[in-house]
C-alpha cells in the first residue's frame, strides 16, 4: 500500500508540473523559414511539451540579442551571421535549433538584375548599386564573398540599405541596379516583369546553408535545458507535420505572416557546428570579427 500511494504520489506530482507549462515568449521577424515555430504554436506541438509559446514579430532581426538580454523574448529568430556579430560583441548567446536551409536547386534568396540589365557574374556588379535589406547583412556578406572569390572588386559596389517591401519598387524605378531579395518578393519580381534573377550567389558560395536558426541568452539556457529540450521535440513534431503536407499549412503561414510564400526554405531544425563554418570562413575572409569562435560553444547541446 505504502508504495501505492507513493506512486501515486509522483503521477499527482508529475501532473500539476505538467499542469503548469513553461511561459516562452519567442521573437521572430515576418519570414517563412520560422514556419515550423507557427505551426507548433498552432498545433497544439509546443503545449504537448509542456510550453505555454506566445509568437512575436519583430521589425529586423538585428533587435533580437538585446532582447533576450533584457529578458522580453525567451528565444529569438536569427540568422547565422548576426548571432556571431552579437558574440563577437560579447555577448553570450546560444543557438539551440536551425530553421531555413538553402540548398542548390531549391532557390530562396536570389541577387535580381533589372529587366533592362544582364548582371549575371561578380565582375558585372562593378559599378552597380544593389540594394540589400540590411548592410552587414548575410546575404550581403555571401555577395561580397562571391566576389571576392571571383576576384571582383565589392569596392566598386554601392550597396543601399532598404527594407525588403521597398526593394523591388526601387529596382522597378532604376534606383538601384540589383537587389538581395528573398521569398515571397523574389516570385513578384519575376513575375512581374521589374527583373530576372542575375544569380544563386548563396549557393554558388556554398552548396549547402543554414541561413536561420534560434538563439537564447545563455545564463536563460543554463537555467532552462529542460525547456530547450522540449523546444525542439515541438519543432521536430511540427517539421513532421510540414512534411505531411497538410491542407492548412497556408492558412498558419497566413494567419501569422499576412502572406503566402510560393516557395519555402528546405526546413531543417537541427544546428551544428559545421553550418557555422562557412560563416566564419565569410568572416575571416572580410575581416568582420575580432574573435575566434569556437563553434562547439555557440551550440547548446
Amino acid at each position: 500500500m505504502k508504495q501505492l500511494a507513493l506512486g501515486l504520489l509522483a503521477v499527482a506530482v508529475a501532473s500539476l508540473a505538467r499542469a503548469e507549462p513553461v511561459k516562452v515568449t519567442i521573437g521572430h521577424p515576418v519570414a517563412s523559414d520560422f514556419l515550423a515555430t507557427y505551426v507548433a504554436r498552432e498545433k497544439g506541438f509546443f503545449a504537448n511539451h509542456n510550453i505555454d509559446a506566445t509568437l512575436t514579430k519583430v521589425p529586423v532581426i538585428t533587435v533580437v540579442p538585446q532582447a533576450l538580454l533584457s529578458g522580453s523574448l525567451q528565444i529569438g529568430a536569427t540568422t547565422l551571421a548576426t548571432a556571431l556579430q552579437a558574440i563577437d560583441a560579447g555577448l553570450d548567446l546560444k543557438l539551440v535549433a536551425g530553421a531555413g536551409r538553402m540548398v542548390r536547386g531549391e532557390p530562396f534568396i536570389s541577387m535580381m538584375a533589372r529587366k533592362d540589365l544582364k548582371i549575371t557574374t561578380p565582375a558585372d556588379l562593378e559599378g552597380k548599386k544593389v540594394g540589400v535589406p540590411g548592410l552587414g547583412s548575410f546575404m550581403e556578406q555571401f555577395l561580397r564573398e562571391w566576389m571576392l572569390t571571383a576576384k571582383a572588386d565589392a569596392k566598386k559596389t554601392v550597396f543601399v540599405e532598404a527594407p525588403l517591401p521597398q526593394l523591388p519598387d526601387m529596382l522597378k524605378g532604376g534606383a538601384v541596379d540589383a537587389v538581395l531579395i528573398v521569398e515571397p518578393m523574389r516570385s513578384m519580381i519575376i513575375n512581374t516583369g521589374i527583373g530576372t534573377v542575375g544569380a544563386e550567389y548563396i549557393n554558388e558560395v556554398d552548396p549547402n546553408v543554414l541561413v536561420s536558426a534560434y538563439m537564447v541568452d545563455g545564463a536563460w539556457a543554463a537555467k532552462n535545458a529542460e525547456t530547450i529540450r522540449n523546444f525542439r521535440a515541438g519543432l521536430d513534431d511540427a517539421l513532421a507535420y510540414i512534411r505531411t503536407g497538410a491542407s492548412d499549412l497556408k492558412d498558419i503561414e497566413k494567419k501569422t505572416l499576412g502572406f503566402n510564400s510560393p516557395r519555402l526554405a528546405t526546413f531543417d531544425n537541427a544546428v551544428t557546428a559545421e553550418d557555422l563554418k562557412i560563416f566564419i570562413k565569410i568572416g575571416k575572409d572580410l575581416n568582420l570579427y575580432r574573435t575566434t569562435f569556437d563553434p562547439d560553444k555557440i551550440i547548446f547541446k
